[in-house]
Parts: structure tokens; C-alpha cells; sequence
């Protein structure tokens, strides 16, 4: 099925095994002073063992640390580095992928230079800073921990002078000497993401009236002299290949495609044995990261990779949110000659052997979250919300961990993301597992999740297929009292039923037009939860009766399908709560043409978002015309308008509907009644406290660990 993403492919004289190359990420694990430490060595063994072609290391810093953005980035400036970087490589081709270091100085964004006091190297001193708008929808911490990142200072950029433009030639071929010394099988030069050598390519950063500036030759000739500085340092037989940007999104005077063709070209000439096309866009606005650098759209670049590939005749390798599927057909038609993969295998480092096994269901998907990504703005190290065991590979062992030496019998209480995450790792370890979930369908509120966003649906259906593959003994609609769960005699009971929603207490909460998330759920999916149905007119609820009939609630993707038609929801919607429930439900609502006010108590909408998304979300819903009330207190809900007092005076906001988002707890109900019948529980996920789907997975993925 996936036979042209899983076909071999050169790179110069490099053959790598399949097209599946491990896109570059900062992950932060490397300790504080660059060298290469045995936790990220076993981070990237990890996905050469799961399969991956080529592994491309994070950034390197060339010069570390000047010229890098955290201290706690691999660095190669120094023969010091190489002892770490050689036991780094012989880990990985140990278990058959190629290695290839990517090199790089961050220019204008080097945080260290910054936050050490040092002069910031840039084309030219910029005329233009940036719009800023990725500012007004962060948290106040995380403000304040992205100020420290840089030691809360101003940058005091230097225009590169003749002898800066020699330093950084000779600077990058040594470094490229280190790196074939060390045994990497390749290097990447790092000239996009509005780093050094992508800010020359930029007329927006690079204001130069000499032979380095101009028109995007000049602008392209620092690039060319680098690669054949690299080329003549490491020798004929190794690889080098530059990584570009394909536009700079929301920049003026940035770099465009036809700029890219151009300078494309010249690198090939120069010696480029690929190009890594990427994408970047305004480093101070939010929606311009994730248009560019780490896209929220699948496969945003294929088109340009595949008007690439006709104008070079050295392969092309593509990145950006694209899937097995995608980057298989892309290569069939000629729109890329590898495909790069960086927060998907993050989620499931064995991404490639599952295919070559044609286990392409087993696939753990990235939901898109952005959690990963948002880590290295503030110098903390790499999380994944599906995949708790990233970062952690030199503790565990490698997937996941070894099998458990004694299978214990294990009761799981509740088919949820916390329920279904113990089960699953638990089964997976060689315990015998049984869950019980209340509903007739497991998923708890990831359930709902998945309705309101699409990539949860593909985490609910790989964690429902995930239990019959790891042997879980599931029972649905079953909700087994104390002594039926002592009756199994289990050596371990985790109780994972899921918070419960208190009233908020606001004077109209009970009216008829008023649903909270239980009532909705029940109403769209068709789970009997809340008091949705009754709360709608004898139309409405035969209308619900035959929908539900027909088996269009069977599975999120009929009721996405459907609601899109009908939904027992009037045009105006009010949603209280500015959390990320909220906010998720606002993007579904506004969707099917809802006009959508959201009302928080707090300053910053959905703070539990990693910002990347938050930023995505906020800036589109937006565009759709939903209005945001912050830092706002409901006073009383009437028949036709909810009534806020705000820090600019009282607010009325006309209403058909509202829904709450609100008011979630833990549930310690099931647990005490098990304890109270003798039996140890251990509580994870929202029954625990609420935590959303990250801590849920994390919890579920702890508790089936500490059984051993």
C-alpha cells in the first residue's frame, strides 16, 4: 500500500532504505552545554529502530554558542563535541538508518547571544520587527517564560561585516569536517526559519547594497558559498543538502517561491545533493508559525515541492504535516522524493516498521496539538499528549518500555482516554486486563472531543482498535458493582470514570434553552447523559429520535457529517466557559454557521491550548466572526440574552442558545465505593482532577507502568 514511500532513494552516494526521513525538531533534551547526552542518544536510536530512512538531527549549533537558541541544543563548534556525536551516530546506523546533522546559525533569533550579552549577527540591521500579534493571546507566564529564555533582554544585532561572512563560511565547513568525523552520513545547512543564512535570502531582513545583497542571486550567494565550503571541506561521497523556505507567510518583501526556484537552482550548482523544502513566516506572529514553519494544514507545501522537483534534478525532500498516505501518493506523482515526518514520529517513533509490516492502522496519530512544538519557546523538553513515553526512551528501554516479568489480572473502571491508555500499555506488558465502560462505545469524553475536532477522531479510533490488538477484555455498556469487580479477585483495580459537572449557579441556568457539555454530548452522540432531549421541542426530539434511529450517532464522523445539516441549535449560541472546551465547541458551532460569543473569566482565551494552537484557533475563529469576552462574569441568563459584567462596564449579548462550558470536577464516586468494598484503587485522568486529554493519556500510561 505504501510501496513508493517504502522504495530506496539516494542522496548523492547515500542510499537510504525507505523515503521516510525524521524531519528535524528541537527537542531540548541535550544538557546545558551542547554535547550530545545518552537520553537524546536513545531518542533517535528509538526511531531508527522504529524503521525511519534518514534521521535529521534538531539544529546544531555550528558556532555554539554563539549564534544558538538555547543552551540546551547539540553544538559541534568544537572537537569536544565529536566523542558525543560518534556514540549519537553509531546508535542510530546501528539499527539501519542514515544520520545527518543539521547545521545552523540562528541570526536574528539567537536567544543565547541574547540572554549572554553577545552582539546578534543579522544581514542588516532590520528596519522591520514584526507584527507582534502572537503577544495579545498569550498567557502572562507564558510571557514570562518566554522573556527568560533570553535573560529578558533586547537584542543588539551586528550587520555581518566581510570578515563575519568569512568566519561563518570557514565556521560551517569545519563544523561539516566534525560531522563526517563523528560519522554522520550526511549535513543539512540550515537556511530557512528566518535563521542567519535564511534572513540573507530574505529582502525583508537582508538590506545589503553589496555583492551580498539586492537582487535574490546576490541574496543567494552567502548559501552557495557555504555548500561549496562544505563540499570541499568533507570530500567527494558525502552528502550535503541545504533546507530553504518555499515563502515567508505575513512578511513583507519575504521571500517568495520564485525567490526560491532561483536560489534552489544555485545551490544545486553550487553543490547541493538535495533540497528540503520548508516554509516560514513572521517570527512575532502566531498564525504565521503554524501557516509556515509547523503548519496546521496537511501537506500546505505539495504543490510547490512538486514545481520544485521540475526545475532541480536532485532529489526533493518535502515536510510539513504530511501522513504516510499523502507522502505516498506525493512520491507516486512526482510532487517529492522523501517525505519528512516530525511530530508524527514524535507520536509513534515506529511509524515505518508498522508500514513495512502493513500495519498501517496501528499507526499512532499526532493530533496536531502543537503541545511538542511549544516546549522549545520556553526552553523546557519535548511532551507529546499521545506518545508519554517521548523523551524518556533511555528510562523505558525502548517502545514503550519492557514487558511486564508478572502478568497481574488488572480491572480497568471506564473506556476513556485514561481508561483506554492503562489498558492498552497494561495488555501491552503482559498483564491480563478487562474494562468496563458504563456507555455502550468506549471513549469517554474523548467522544466529544472527536466531534469538535477532527484529529481526535483518528486518536479515538486508534485507541478502540488498539484494545482488541493488545488483547483487552472490554465490556461495554457495563457498569459492574464493587462486588462484582472483588468477585474477579484482581490484582489491581484503576478507576478511570471521568469528572463530573457541577451547576454554576447562575440565576436562568436551568432553562430550557440552556445545555451543558453533558447535554450536548448526549444530544450528538447519542449517549444517555444529561437532559438534552428534554430540553427540546416535540419537533426537535422526534427530529433527534429519527436521527439517532438511522445510526447517525453511531460515530463522530456521521454526526460531523450531519450536523452540518441539523443540529437542535439556534443561529446565536453564547458558550461560557474560555477554556479549551470552550473554544473547541466555539470552532464547531461557528462551523456550521452559528454566530458564536465566547465568554471567559480570564484575560487569555483557552489557556490550557499549547499557544501554537492557540494562536491557529483564536486567529481563525476570529476571521468567522466569533467575538471573545474576557475577563468577563456572568450576572443572569434570560429567554433571549445572557448579561455579563466586564472590566468596561455590563454587557448584553442576544442569544437563542447557550451553552456551558463550565464547571467540570473530579468524580471520586466509583473509586470510594470500590475502597469501601476493600478493594485498592488507584484514580487516574478527570476522575483525579481534570487534566484534558494529555493528562488523562499521561496518567493512563503512568498507572500501567507502575504495575510493573
Amino acid at each position: 500500500m505504501h510501496e513508493h514511500l517504502l522504495s530506496p532513494v539516494d542522496i548523492g552516494g547515500l542510499r537510504l532504505r525507505n523515503r521516510i526521513a525524521m524531519a528535524p525538531m528541537g527537542v531540548e533534551i541535550v544538557g546545558p552545554d551542547g554535547m550530545a547526552s545518552d537520553e537524546l542518544t536513545a531518542y533517535y536510536e528509538e526511531r531508527s529502530r522504529g524503521g525511519a530512512g534518514l534521521v535529521i538531527t534538531e539544529v546544531c549549533a555550528m558556532a555554539y554558542p554563539r549564534g544558538a537558541n538555547s543552551a540546551h541544543q547539540l553544538a559541534i563548534s568544537d572537537d569536544r563535541f565529536i566523542p558525543g556525536l560518534s556514540r549519537l551516530t553509531e546508535r542510530v546506523r546501528a539499527h539501519g538508518a542514515a544520520i545527518a546533522v543539521q547545521l545552523v546559525h540562528h541570526g536574528k533569533v539567537s536567544r543565547l547571544d541574547i540572554k549572554e550579552g553577545r552582539e546578534v549577527l543579522v544581514p542588516s540591521i532590520p528596519d522591520w520587527h514584526g507584527s507582534f500579534d502572537m503577544v495579545s493571546d498569550l498567557t502572562p507566564n507564558e510571557l514570562t517564560l518566554m522573556m527568560a529564555a533570553n535573560g529578558g533582554g533586547r537584542p543588539r544585532y551586528k550587520a555581518a561585516t566581510r570578515a563575519d561572512i568569512e568566519e561563518l563560511i570557514v565556521g560551517f565547513a569545519k563544523a561539516a569536517e566534525r560531522a563526517r568525523e563523528a560519522g554522520f552520513d550526511g549535513v543539512e545547512i540550515h537556511a530557512a526559519h528566518g535563521y542567519l543564512l535564511s534572513g540573507f535570502l530574505s529582502r525583508q531582513w537582508n538590506r545589503r547594497d553589496d555583492e551580498y545583497g539586492g537582487d535574490i542571486e546576490n541574496r543567494s550567494r552567502l548559501l552557495c558559498q557555504v555548500i561549496r565550503g562544505v563540499k570541499a571541506a568533507t570530500g567527494p561521497g558525502f552528502p550535503v543538502w541545504c533546507r530553504l523556505d518555499a515563502r515567508e507567510y505575513r512578511t513583507p518583501d519575504g521571500i517568495t517561491f520564485d525567490d526560491t526556484l532561483v536560489t534552489a537552482q544555485m545551490a544545486v550548482e553550487a553543490g547541493a545533493d538535495a533540497i528540503h523544502l520548508s516554509a516560514y513566516g513572521d517570527m512575532t506572529s502566531g498564525p504565521a508559525f503554524t501557516e509556515g514553519t509547523i503548519p496546521y494544514r496537511e501537506a500546505t507545501h505539495s504543490a510547490l515541492s512538486g514545481h520544485l522537483k521540475t526545475v532541480v534534478a536532485v532529489p526533493v525532500m518535502a515536510v510539513g504535516r504530511i501522513s504516510p498516505d499523502t507522502g505516498n501518493e506525493m512520491i507516486a506523482h512526482g510532487k517529492a522524493d522523501i517525505i519528512a515526518m516530525g511530530r508524527q514520529m514524535l507520536a509513534d517513533p515506529a511509524l515505518a516498521r508498522k508500514l513495512v509490516a502493513g500495519r498501517a492502522k496501528e499507526i499512532r496519530p499526532c493530533i496536531n496539538c502543537y503541545v511538542c512544538v511549544a516546549q522549545p519557546f520556553f526552553d523546557r523538553r519535548v511532551k507529546c499528549t499521545v506518545n508519554p513515553a517521548l523523551g524518556r526512551e533511555m528510562e523505558l528501554g525502548g517502545f514503550e518500555g519492557s514487558m511486564g516479568h508478572e502478568p497481574k489480572t488488572v480491572v480497568i473502571v471506564g473506556g476513556g482516554p485514561a481508561g483506554m491508555e492503562a489498558a492498552r500499555v497494561a495488555a501491552g506488558r503482559g498483564h491480563r486486563v478487562t474494562l468496563f465502560e458504563r456507555s455502550a462505545r468506549l471513549g469517554g469524553s474523548l467522544r466529544f472531543a472527536a466531534l469538535v475536532y477532527e484529529p481526535n477522531r483518528r486518536l479515538l479510533d486508534w485507541m478502540t482498535d488498539q484494545m482488541a490488538v493488545c488483547g483487552v477484555e472490554v465490556h461495554t455498556s457495563a457498569d459492574p458493582s464493587p462486588a462484582e469487580v472483588a468477585a474477579m479477585d484482581p490484582d489491581a483495580v484503576i478507576v478511570a470514570t471521568g469528572a463530573r459537572r457541577a451547576s454554576p449557579g447562575i440565576p436562568g441556568i436551568d432553562m430550557t434553552h440552556v445545555f451543558d457539555g453533558d447535554d450536548l454530548r448526549g444530544l450528538l452522540t447519542g449517549e444517555d447523559i444529561g437532559r438534552g432531549s428534554s430540553k427540546l421541542s416535540r419537533i426537535a426530539r422526534f427530529t433527534v429520535g429519527v436521527v439517532r434511529f438511522l445510526g447517525f450517532t453511531q460515530d463522530p464522523e456521521s454526526v460531523d457529517r450531519m450536523s452540518r445539516r441539523y443540529m437542535p441549535i439556534g443561529r446565536r449560541v453564547v458558550v461560557l466557559g474560555g477554556g479549551l472546551v470552550g473554544i473547541e465547541l466555539a470552532d464547531f458551532l461557528a462551523e456550521r454557521g452559528r454566530k458564536v460569543t465566547v465568554v471567559g473569566e480570564g484575560p487569555t482565551m483557552a489557556p490550557e491550548m499549547a499557544h501554537p494552537r492557540r494562536w491557529r484557533v483564536l486567529d481563525d475563529l476570529r476571521r468567522t466572526g466569533v467575538e471573545f469576552l474576557t475577563e468577563a462574569q456572568v450576572l443572569k441568563i434570560s429567554d433571549t440574552s445572557v448579561t455579563c459584567r466586564t472590566t468596561n462596564g455590563t454587557v448584553e449579548i442576544a442569544t437563542d442558545n447557550v451553552v456551558v462550558a463550565t464547571g467540570l470536577e473530579a468524580d471520586h464516586g466509583v473509586a470510594d465505593g470500590l475502597s469501601d468494598a476493600g478493594l485498592d484503587t488507584v484514580v487516574i485522568g478527570d476522575a483525579k482532577g481534570v487534566g484534558y486529554l494529555e493528562g488523562a493519556i499521561a496518567e493512563g500510561f503512568a498507572a500501567a507502568l507502575a504495575l510493573g
